[in-house]
């Protein structure tokens, strides 16, 4: 098995590692009654100075399910999709062309196959995720509803995730984005949905958020 830590094989063996050691962190973090993926953030989606078309943005985020799942479960489904993907592809290179290929040249392929993995197992965790089908509210009544930055820093052209719990106790997740730019929100701080814009919900400042604000300027 030494083979697995070949120059270029190991990129995609480490990838596999480090699915693993997710799987296991957000597998005990269940057990212990909450959700690692929910408490610990991921980089940025964007970096503030980038401009990009959030229209394109917001369709590509919709595709890998960002907003729909927990990033971290998005996150080792497409390490597995990479990792494996390379490792076979690695595996297949040293039988019929004698040697492994350059890791570079393998990632491409396996990126694009992570990605597709990401997106058809993301669906599959948004579908099957524990929920009571008759106690449920629809996206329409998002709006009006109170969410906690989970991941990231909301800022306008910067999405970030949220979460909030319903009536009925189904916790919800959603891509968020302040719906001015002289709002931007940090992780565990609270926001207003006010609109829908594609897969990002724009937000606002809540009240307790404004009375903080103007006591700190009296």
């Amino acid at each position: 098995m030494d083979w697995l830590f070949a120059d270029g094989v190991a990129p995609f063996s480490l990838a596999l590692m480090l699915m693993f050691g997710l799987g296991i962190i957000e597998i005990i973090s269940l057990v212990l009654g909450f959700s690692f993926s929910t408490h610990h953030g991921l980089p940025d989606l964007h970096h503030p100075d980038v401009h990009v078309d959030l229209d394109a943005s917001h369709s590509v985020l919709g595709w890998l399910q960002i907003g729909r799942a927990p990033l971290l479960i998005l996150l080792i489904l497409f390490l597995l999709g990479f990792g494996l993907s390379g490792v076979i592809l690695q595996h297949f290179a040293a039988q019929f062309l004698g040697g492994f290929s350059h890791a570079g040249v393998i990632a491409v392929p396996s990126t694009i196959i992570g990605l597709y993995h990401m997106n058809i197992g993301g669906r599959l965790v948004h579908k099957y995720l524990p929920k009571d089908e008759t106690q449920s509210i629809s996206k329409n009544s998002f709006i009006g509803q109170t969410v906690t930055i989970t991941t990231g820093h909301a800022q306008l052209g910067q999405p970030a995730e949220a979460k909030f719990q319903d009536q009925f106790g189904q916790m919800h997740y959603v891509m968020v984005e302040p719906d001015e730019a002289d709002y931007s929100f940090n992780e565990g701080s609270t926001a207003l949905i006010i609109r829908q814009d594609g897969e990002i919900y724009r937000v606002v400042p809540n009240i307790d958020y404004l009375l903080a604000k103007t006591r700190s300027q009296q």
